[in-house]
């Protein structure tokens, strides 16, 4: 009995030590020929507008690591699923991403609500989380070392654009009209604090629910109330849509939305309607007129590569696969999940081509930016109105 006890006690040794197999020892998702890694889009629900690009962009970056040789030598294997914008369908993606296509890291998941559904379950496993396709803080803070923000949060990005647009333009009566879940708490509360600190208070508060096609009534209100200034807690439809009710009354303010309204459809969709509307963002939009060298022919391969115009979604797209892709060349040949956090949170005021603010991570600090600039909707085209900025400079 004593010497089965002992055998077994040996052997539960030998399983746990350092005789572990190699395969077992092996970081998931890495292999000496390639790294595996996955995202969830919307490629066919109600903004895969943005999801299909954004795919475009991930591939032609991972093509073109690949052709270069590709990380240390190893090839990079995106595995792309598709969630059609469903919190429920984005569990599933990622469930499968982790147990059958065995992913070294999430990257570029799209959206605030599929994400916050997904990322615990990343977390879980103890893999990277990387640079989610939505402004949401919630992804950058609380911090933790698994996960990886790179865009400005919405509250950062409107207090940024309302307290240059106070100081320049002298609006005086601010009303905030936002959509009634996280994304619109974010808006309102900056809206709100910002005038606080600008010794102002909001003339007129107003919401709608997600999904809200009539906004008369908030409209209507607002108008009302005398605002010249109207924040916008909203995305692409219910932007035209309030826009539009404005127009048919006769009513012109200034309108203001943060990087979720700021997008090329938002100006075709709109048209004359949506001309004079600001927005803080991140991310120039790529014309072919006005773009650098670089960028121009980061277009023209971007066109050859897919037969449409690049914008700024397949922009998005490229950077956030090339940002990953970074870390991982600064991690060396021994890629792990501690090398990999290592080799990001060496990233320090990198710029990119496209012209975003620069970027750096540190230990203690996985957000990449909290600079903003305002751009403006002039005959039918985003344009850039000021030099990132932050409203704490």
């Amino acid at each position: 009995m004593k010497l089965r006890r002992f055998l077994t006690a040996a052997l539960c040794a030998l399983l746990s030590g350092p005789f572990l197999p190699a395969a077992q020892a092996q970081t998931q998702g890495v292999t000496d020929n390639e790294i595996v890694i996955g995202t969830h889009l919307d490629l066919s629900g109600p903004i895969n507008f943005w999801g299909l690009p954004v795919k475009n962009g991930m591939e032609m970056a991972v093509e073109e690591i690949n052709a270069g040789g590709g990380i240390h030598g190893r090839k990079l294997r995106l595995v792309i699923e598709d969630m059609g914008y469903d919190p429920k369908k984005a569990v599933l993606a990622t469930q499968k991403l982790l147990s059958r296509d065995h992913i070294f890291a999430m990257v570029g998941s799209m959206g605030t609500v599929t994400s916050a559904a997904t990322m615990p379950m990343v977390l879980e496993r103890g893999l990277p989380h990387l640079f989610p396709i939505t402004p949401a803080e919630m992804f950058a803070v609380p911090y933790d070392r698994l996960k990886f923000a790179y865009f400005a949060p919405y509250y950062d990005d409107i207090r940024t654009s309302l307290k240059y647009l106070l100081a320049t333009k002298g609006y005086k009566r601010v009303a905030v009209m936002y959509q009634d879940d996280e994304f619109g708490a974010n808006i309102s509360k900056a809206v709100h604090d910002q005038l606080a600190a600008s010794g102002l208070a909001p003339v007129s508060v107003t919401s709608f629910k997600r999904g809200a096609t009539d906004f008369s009534s908030q409209v209507a209100r607002m108008k009302s109330d005398g605002a010249d200034l109207v924040v916008m807690g909203t995305v692409v439809r219910e932007t035209v849509g309030a826009m539009t009710v404005a127009h048919t009354l006769g009513w012109k303010p200034a309108f203001l939305v943060s990087q979720a309204g700021y997008a090329p459809v938002v100006a075709a969709l709109g048209k004359d309607v949506v001309e004079g509307l600001y927005a803080g963002a991140m991310t120039p939009i790529p014309y072919a007129d006005t773009a650098s060298p670089k960028v121009l022919d980061w277009m023209q391969r971007y066109k050859a590569r897919f037969n449409q115009e690049p914008n700024v979604e397949a922009v998005v797209g490229y950077m956030v696969i090339s940002t990953a892709a970074m870390g991982m060349r600064n991690a060396g040949r021994n890629l792990t999940v501690d090398s990999l956090i290592a080799g990001l949170e060496q990233i320090r005021d990198y710029r990119n081509m496209f012209g975003t603010p620069p970027i750096s991570f540190s230990p203690g600090n996985h957000l990449a930016s909290r600079r903003t600039f305002l751009a403006q909707i002039q005959k039918g085209r985003w344009v850039a109105l000021t030099d990132p900025m932050h409203y704490r400079d």
